[in-house]
């Protein structure tokens, strides 16, 4: 008998269970459920527990049994799938909740269309009163170019129109009258009045939108807290339950931080903050010395990011900065006639290197806009300069966007640990206009990931969202399984794959989403897996996210999502 109990003894703590404490209760228990963990060894798991928004246990049904309590609230798996809580790292929720207070963003998708809509809103207003239409690109127009300044005068004759494209605006005679441009103006810094062979403006210009600030009221920095919220709940059924703000001040802050006292706040923010156009380094040592907060400040729900600079416009309406000409396609779709056109950076290599300094030199995170591969190598110069002057290991400077990728490219920012932050919806949405306009030689490492994950670089694939509530129908498509979609087929709106070796499996680009996302804000020890310690935030879907077909693959929905331990969307009670 003595030696008995001595082998008894002797066997509990290597785990046969045998005289072991009951462990607390849990809050919440999910059984019976394919969960893929996204740990190191992508493991999955039957069931899990979840107590005080962490999860406490991951593992099989029969393990999961000791945490049901009196009072856990008991989920049935079904057998569907579970993945982590999915990590945007790339929104402007403030900017789409101030653009829908003012009015619901409307796709237009022909010029015929947009003239409707410049028609109906001049109708509504007083004559000479200032008309701008929502965002419209010339690779989502069913022409591919820009509207002409004759198209835009035959809408609105008596109005001034601006079609905002975001780094490139398209006007009508009424607006360049109002705005005083002619023959006899020069291009501003950074920017381009584009003028036709006779030197008379063609109403197209790139990058030049402070010329017309005064003409329009922007939206505000701080919108309706209601239609922020509601912004927020969309990511949530979505099954996105952490977002990076990308651009925001210090009020767009503000705005977050009262959701969060007033317990409105959805989904963890980190909150990346815009330097403003840094013309000299003075102005921004002021601005950064004067923010209230330090970076990192805050906790698992709301913190401060990055700072953000502004270094080139955009492909889409043919502004970034290129290594190579744009090539003669570019006449078509960007309106442009210069065989040696490149695009622009919208600030100089000085102006960028001193941010960038600046930034990380008062102990900031520092990520840059750059859209084309020129552009990425004046900001990798910068990045690079900043930790030569003042070394900080694991800093995780980020490109966002940077979408034609080299191999060389690739390889630098993985030595200079560079994260890039890009969209594979846009190749999605855009590729197939722009390899008409670029060639499809060009396209094929548009938005690489399989180059730079080769490289070593960390890469999170998001969204950019930035107009509109519906997740297939904003303009920048805030569906996350569309981006998954696109970065494991490369398939482009039209079915068309282009560069198809970019392709990265299904795995990788959930990882994209969860634990690599993580680590652009510095949480991949709190989030990103499903493992115990971690917070507890998880999505269960409809669809076998690694086995359901392509086309099924994009219309994955989530059916319960759940943000540190509760049910924060219900697809069987959701309205």
């Amino acid at each position: 008998m003595l030696r008995r109990v001595a082998l008894v003894l002797l066997l509990a703590p290597f785990g046969t269970g045998i005289g072991r404490q009951a462990p607390p209760p849990a809050d919440l228990v999910l059984r019976d459920a394919k969960i893929l963990t996204v740990d190191e060894r992508f493991s999955e798991a039957r069931a899990l527990a979840v107590r005080d928004g962490r999860f406490v246990a991951v593992g099989t049904n029969e393990e999961m049994r000791a945490y049901v309590g009196s009072t856990t609230r008991v989920l049935q798996g079904h057998g569907r799938t579970v993945i982590p809580g999915l990590i945007d790292t790339h929104v402007h929720a403030l900017g789409v909740a101030a653009t829908e207070a003012e009015q619901p963003f409307r796709n237009l998708r022909s010029i015929a269309e947009l003239q409707e809509w410049i028609r109906t809103d001049a109708s509504r207003r007083p004559p000479e009163s200032w008309i701008w239409t929502p965002r419209v690109y010339p690779t989502r127009l069913r022409e591919r170019r820009f509207p002409t300044r004759k198209e835009l005068d035959a809408a609105a004759p008596q109005h001034p129109v601006a079609v905002d494209g975001a780094y490139a605006l398209s006007l009508n005679t009424a607006a360049l009258r109002a705005a005083g441009i002619t023959r006899d103006s020069t291009d501003p810094p950074g920017g381009a009045i584009v003028k036709d062979g006779a030197g008379e403006p063609t109403g197209l210009l790139r990058n030049v939108g402070a010329l017309l600030a005064r003409f329009h009221t922007e939206a505000s920095a701080v919108p309706p807290l209601d239609i922020l919220q509601r912004v927020h709940e969309q990511y949530v059924a979505t099954g996105i339950t952490s977002v990076i703000e990308r651009a925001a001040t210090v009020e767009g802050y503000r705005a977050y931080e009262a959701l969060k006292r007033g317990d409105r706040l959805k989904v963890r923010a980190t909150v990346t903050i815009r330097i403003p156009r840094p013309d000299d380094s003075a102005e921004v040592e002021r601005f950064v010395s004067g923010l209230p907060f330090r970076f990192g400040s805050g906790d698992d729900w709301l913190k401060v990011g990055p700072l953000k600079i502004f270094t080139d416009g955009g492909i889409l309406i043919g502004t970034a900065f290129m290594r190579e000409p744009y090539g003669p396609g570019a006449h078509q779709l960007y309106a442009v006639d210069d065989p040696r056109y490149r695009g622009f950076l919208t600030l100089t290599p000085a102006q960028i290197a001193s941010a960038i300094l600046i930034g990380h030199t008062h102990g900031w995170q520092m990520v840059a806009h750059v859209t084309g591969d020129a552009g990425v190598d004046v900001v990798l110069d910068a990045f690079e300069a900043a930790q030569k002057a003042q070394p900080a290991p694991d800093r995780r400077h980020t490109l966002i966007h940077a979408y034609f990728v080299h191999p060389e490219t690739a390889a630098r920012a993985a030595r200079l640990g560079v994260l890039v932050d890009t969209q594979p919806a846009w190749y999605y949405k855009d590729a197939d206009a722009l390899a008409t306009g670029l060639g499809p030689e060009r396209l094929a490492h548009f938005i690489g990931l399989r180059t730079l994950r080769q490289a070593g670089v960390d890469v999170a694939i998001n969204t950019d969202h930035m107009f509109g509530l519906d997740r297939d129908q904003a303009l920048n498509p805030f569906n996350p399984f569309l981006t998954i979609y696109a970065a494991t087929t490369r398939r482009t709106e039209s079915g068309q794959v282009i560069g198809g070796d970019e392709a990265v499996s299904r795995q990788e680009a959930l990882r994209m989403m969860t634990s690599v996302a993580a680590r652009f804000s510095f949480d991949e020890k709190t989030r990103g897996s499903i493992e115990p310690g971690k917070l507890a935030d998880f999505v269960v879907l409809d669809e076998d996210i690694l086995t359901c077909s392509p086309d099924r693959l994009r219309g994955i929905r989530p059916e319960i999502t759940v943000v540190g331990g509760r049910v924060a969307f219900d697809r069987s009670t959701a309205k």
